[in-house]
């Protein structure tokens, strides 16, 4: 063993004393500072979250989305796929369409199959089994199935949703989508830490 190893027990003995007086005569000052920063880091944390919900309720507020119907809702997906370098988008959604509402190829070739749901109320995990099923169907196996609603998701909808690795895009998402702060595709979330700051809210089902 290098002797100068035993001098820093020693020298840690020796300088004990001067390091207990020094934390004596400043406890006060030293807890009176991370209080401080703790305080102001928290309501730095709250203005962000509802500054992040303003923008959100103003970004639905622009897409109009309470004046949508289901077709226009499929529409506004469409249009947002597009703006995301998606190619070959369009809307399927009618009469046979085996559940799945857009289709659109990613800038990586990468097939994406898309639910749309405009709902007034949480979406329960029935309709989600019933895309599942749609997705194992022949023509959208290799899809990456994306879920997209106006509400949000029950917490048993969003345990069904990630032990299928669907992407679930919830209003808050869709305002985040709206913003641009998401992203669907490779590289989907160019602000991820941002985006989950601004959320205020957990959301039901992270993207795979």
């Amino acid at each position: 063993m290098n002797p100068a190893w035993l001098a820093l027990p020693v020298a840690a003995v020796f300088a004990l004393p001067w390091v207990l007086d020094f934390l004596r005569s400043s406890w006060l000052p030293l807890a009176v500072t991370v209080v401080t920063l703790a305080v102001l880091l928290g309501a730095a944390v709250v203005v962000v979250r509802r500054l992040g919900a303003s923008y959100r309720r103003e970004a639905l507020m622009r897409a109009g989305l309470d004046q949508l119907d289901p077709k226009r809702f499929e529409e506004l997906t469409a249009e947002l796929l597009r703006r995301d370098g998606f190619r070959k988008v369009r809307v399927v959604g009618g009469s046979g369409d085996r559940g799945i509402d857009v289709l659109g190829v990613a800038p990586d070739g990468s097939p994406y199959a898309v639910q749309c749901k405009y709902y007034t109320r949480p979406l329960g995990p029935g309709g989600v089994r019933d895309f599942v099923g749609a997705l194992h169907a022949a023509p959208y196996k290799d899809h990456q199935g994306v879920l997209v609603t106006s509400n949000y998701l029950s917490t048993q909808a969003a345990d069904t949703a990630r032990e299928q690795d669907l992407i679930v895009i919830d209003q808050d998402r869709l305002a985040d989508w709206l913003l641009g702060v998401y992203r669907l595709g490779p590289g989907r979330s160019s602000m991820p830490w941002l985006a989950r700051l601004r959320r205020g809210r957990t959301p039901a089902v992270e993207t795979p």
